[in-house]
């Protein structure tokens, strides 16, 4: 039965995940765009030849969703598992991993908000600008162009729908053991909110090793 709930929740979610990136790459990454990125420094043939290119691969992109989110998802369910060892606390990996496929739904609220966001407001915008916006993050409360680009995954990362995430987890820890919702923090701070960290840490190490190569 549990399996049954896994397999209907994760085949959703990388459903819907598909379904707003196809409208995306449909709808937002156009011709257009590519051309506000790259006009100062390509000519328009090569700009065409870019496109093209993106457009004949974005397929691979479709097929790559799934085996993501289902990565991303083990590693979470196995860091909380990891947390509810250091708590002196078990559950079955089957209702952890339901914990977890449920809660990464808050992660779809700033995929549509961003595509209603260039949908309607800025129509008008580059790559970069896509790439970089996410809506209630740290992000927003600086400019981009005064700050440390080491700095700009921390500050995409940590958002009101990532508390929200932590939140969820903690919330369906604390259903799944039928225990005080302190016990659902206690194992998210243990398990998941280290790993995120390190994973930060990994991200900016990549980020200066890039910066200092080029």
């Amino acid at each position: 039965m549990q399996t049954n709930k896994n397999i209907y929740l994760y085949s959703t979610l990388a459903l819907v995940t598909i379904i707003i990136t196809f409208v995306v790459n449909n709808s937002l990454i156009t011709i257009d765009t590519y051309y506000n990125t790259f006009q100062a420094q390509l000519e328009s043939s090569r700009i065409d030849e870019i496109f093209d290119f993106q457009l004949k691969y974005n397929w691979i992109g479709y097929i790559l969703i799934p085996f993501w989110i289902l990565l991303k998802n083990t590693i979470v369910a196995v860091c909380l598992i990891i947390g509810l060892h250091l708590n002196d606390l078990k559950l079955r990996f089957e209702k952890i991993f339901t914990v977890v496929l449920t809660a990464d739904f808050v992660f779809l609220l700033p995929q549509l908000i961003k595509l209603w966001w260039f949908l309607v407001f800025k129509t008008d915008f580059t790559l970069l600008e896509f790439n970089q916006f996410y809506p209630l993050s740290a992000l927003n409360l600086f400019k981009i162009e005064n700050l440390s680009a080491l700095l700009i995954y921390p500050f995409q990362t940590f958002s009101v729908f990532e508390i929200l995430y932590w939140l969820l987890l903690a919330g369906g820890i604390k259903q799944a053991l039928d225990s005080d919702i302190n016990q659902g923090i206690k194992v998210v701070f243990s398990g998941y909110i280290p790993a995120l960290a390190l994973w930060i840490l990994c991200v900016m190490f990549i980020t200066v090793s890039l910066g200092s190569a080029t």
